[in-house]
């Protein structure tokens, strides 16, 4: 469970850059640049370490499947943040826990206990009521369908798969050489999409944005480390679950920087966050 809120730290960090860079820079921009970094990082640790690529060799199909999912994922999920409202796009972002948790129990075999069952659906739920004003969420709703909605929704879902995928690559080939492989597949496919999609005439200069965005990379990468390192060593539905409380550092965040006020119904979600996670430390 550890792994699990060290990968959900990392996670609101750059969920909180994100949307302030790709304000700057775009979506595209910032997902790029961040995720150059984190590769390149990546790099560097399999080749220090002096990791073998030979076990990668059966499943390959897998890597493959893992970088088109979790590279569509972040493109979806930042073009989410670009265009918000975050009230909205976080806690249907958190929901991604519950497609790859199911995943996990049918395709592994995992049984995590009941009652850490229960606990991960009541942190997941406790995220989605603690990360939004319902007032705002449903005005906003009775108005007009929110324009970040369908991105946000598609981006759970791939990153459902994807976090699926990134942990059972690290259950067979170890995390170091799953989570590489990962970050070069999502790379090359970042800059395919890249290469289709029509220049807006803004690119990618080297100012504070830019920067900005190897810092989104930077807090991403904290967040990938713990996430596959934790699924090597244990249930992978339980680091899930546990993860899935990321969009609480963008909710700390935007009362600490951007003043926002908290209403009732996150200090409810919260309560429901903490009894959630003491189910699940319990039940893991």
């Amino acid at each position: 469970m550890i792994y699990g809120l060290v990968a959900a730290l990392g996670w609101g960090l750059a969920d909180f850059g994100g949307a302030v860079v790709g304000r700057r820079i775009g979506s595209l921009a910032t997902v790029i640049v961040s995720q150059t970094f984190t590769t390149a990082v990546m790099t560097v640790v399999l080749i220090a370490g002096g990791h073998s690529l030979a076990p990668l060799g059966p499943y390959l199909g897998f890597v493959l499947l893992n970088g088109l999912a979790a590279a569509a994922a972040y493109i979806t999920h930042y073009r989410a943040l670009e265009l918000g409202p975050v009230s909205v796009v976080s806690p249907v972002g958190a929901t991604y826990a519950v497609v790859g948790v199911a995943l996990a129990i049918v395709v592994l075999g995992e049984h995590p206990g009941t009652l850490a069952l229960v606990g991960g659906a009541v942190t997941v739920m406790g995220v989605m009521l603690a990360s939004t004003d319902l007032r705002a969420v449903e005005a906003t709703v009775h108005k007009q369908r929110p324009p970040g909605l369908p991105w946000a929704i598609a981006s759970a879902i791939l990153f459902g798969i994807g976090g699926f995928l990134l942990g059972y690559l690290s259950k067979r080939v170890g995390w170091v050489t799953g989570l590489w492989a990962s970050r070069t597949a999502q790379f090359v496919a970042f800059w395919i999409f890249a290469a289709f999609r029509r220049p807006d005439g803004s690119g990618i200069g080297w100012n504070r944005a830019t920067m900005g965005a190897v810092g989104v990379g930077l807090a991403d990468l904290l967040g990938v480390v713990a996430f596959a390192s934790g699924a090597a060593a244990g249930y992978l539905s339980i680091v899930l679950a546990a993860s899935a409380v990321f969009p609480l550092i963008v909710v700390a965040l935007s009362i600490a920087y951007l003043h926002e006020r908290p209403v009732p119904n996150q200090y409810a979600g919260i309560a429901l966050v903490v009894v959630g996670l003491l189910m699940l430390g319990l039940g893991s």
